[in-house]
């Protein structure tokens, strides 16, 4: 609810046909100043805190909205689409997958290349992201897939009981990759990348 206070303005003032104090005036120009500072300083933070479907200097520039984990509920979605990465070259140095980059990312790896998933959320949220992976074309590789939580922990690994052809530990996954497909994999955690479950979706 806004805080202008119209009341303080006098909109009876001044009287027709009498002589009137200038005070009045005054008065309601000062009620008049108060209100126009209290409209600027709440449609500031309504410019600041809104969803923008464009930038308000042109109306047509489109803007990334930062909801800072406020929680969209009870609704219906249609178009949305996600922020695709790729395609990221990795040697055997290895590369850092922050999902916060983007939920569908492309890595071509060379040998010995690692991947460390990153940048997941606090325990209790939801997240998961898919590598596109492929080799470089020049031999088959072992790609190593491991993670970290969000205080800097290494993650625990889980895969399926079944469908994973690739060998693992209790805190990395390994996936061959041959030369001319692609393997998609899907990795998802719920307590803020503690534990983090690998899904082999298949190889295309």
């Amino acid at each position: 609810m806004s805080n202008i206070n119209a009341n303080a303005i006098n909109t009876t003032y001044p009287v027709a046909g009498q002589d009137n104090d200038s005070q009045g005036f005054r008065d309601s120009f000062t009620a008049i100043q108060a209100g126009l500072a209290t409209a600027k300083s709440e449609i500031t933070t309504l410019q600041s805190n809104s969803v923008l479907v464009a930038d308000l200097a042109t109306s047509t520039t489109p803007v990334v909205n930062n909801l800072l984990g406020s929680t969209i509920s009870n609704g219906i979605f249609l178009q949305f689409n996600g922020q695709a990465v790729g395609n990221i070259p990795v040697n055997s140095t290895g590369a850092t997958v922050n999902i916060n980059s983007g939920p569908i990312q492309q890595f071509t790896l060379s040998a010995g290349a690692v991947l460390t998933i990153t940048g997941w959320p606090v325990s209790g949220l939801w997240s998961v992201i898919r590598l596109i992976l492929k080799g470089d074309g020049l031999a088959s590789y072992i790609a190593t897939i491991q993670g970290t939580n969000h205080t800097g922990s290494n993650s625990t690994i889980k895969v399926p009981t079944s469908g994973w052809s690739g060998s693992t530990t209790s805190t990395t996954a390994q996936q061959t990759l041959d030369t001319t497909h692609y393997e998609i994999i899907e990795a998802w955690s719920v307590n803020g990348g503690t534990t983090v479950f690998l899904k082999n979706v298949g190889e295309y």
